[in-house]
C-alpha cells in the first residue's frame, strides 16, 4: 500500500493590523488578524502497476529489480501544472522483520527513476532518497520503483512493509 502525501499548502497571514485603545476605564484593547490560505495547483498521482517481488530471479539471495530496466519495475504517473518542478522525497532504505515470529529479516534498498516521457528506458536514476524533477509540456512526471533485497537471512513467513512517497512543487 501505498501513501501518498502532498505537500502543498501555502499560508500567508496578510494585513495583520493592531490598534490599542488608551488608558480608558475599560482597559481593553484590539487586535485584528486576517488571514489567508491558497492552494496552488493539485498534485495527482497514480499507480499505473505495483512492484512485482514474486516473479524476478532470486540470484545468491539477491532479488534485484531496476527501475530503469526491470518489467517488474513499479509505475506511477504524476499529474500537475506543465513546467512546474516537483520534489520526491522517500524512504531508502529499511530492514522489514519477519511479521510473525520476527527471527527473519530482509534488508531493502529503494531505487527510483523519473521521466516526463512514458520512456523507462530513458528515465533518470534517483537513488539518494531525494531529487527534484520537473513535470512535462503535458503535465505528466512517470516514476519508475525498483527494490533491492537481500533475502539472505530471510526465513519463511510474512514480511509486510509500506513505501511511502511524499511529493510537493517547488
Amino acid at each position: 500500500m501505498i501513501r501518498l502525501y502532498i505537500l502543498f499548502l501555502v499560508f500567508g497571514c496578510f494585513g495583520s493590523v493592531a490598534s490599542f485603545g488608551q488608558s480608558t476605564n475599560s482597559g481593553f484593547a484590539s487586535f485584528n488578524v486576517r488571514a489567508t490560505a491558497t492552494v496552488t495547483d493539485n498534485l495527482n498521482m497514480l499507480t499505473i502497476r505495483n512492484i512485482d517481488l514474486i516473479n524476478p530471479p532470486v540470484m545468491e539471495g539477491l532479488l534485484v529489480v531496476n527501475p530503469i530496466t526491470s518489467p517488474f519495475a513499479g509505475m506511477f504517473k504524476i499529474i500537475g501544472s506543465p513546467g512546474s518542478r516537483v520534489r520526491i522525497t522517500y524512504l531508502q532504505r529499511e530492514i522489514i522483520k519477519e511479521s510473525n515470529e520476527g527471527i527473519g529479516v530482509v534488508s531493502a534498498d529503494y531505487v527510483l527513476s523519473a521521466a516526463f516521457n512514458d520512456l523507462q528506458f530513458q528515465s533518470a536514476l534517483l537513488d539518494v532518497g531525494e531529487g527534484v524533477f520537473p513535470i512535462g509540456p503535458d503535465g505528466e512526471l512517470y516514476v519508475w520503483l525498483g527494490a533491492n533485497l537481500d533475502l539472505t537471512k530471510a526465513t519463511p513467513g510474512v514480511y509486510l512493509s509500506e513505501f511511502i512517497i511524499e511529493l510537493e512543487y517547488i
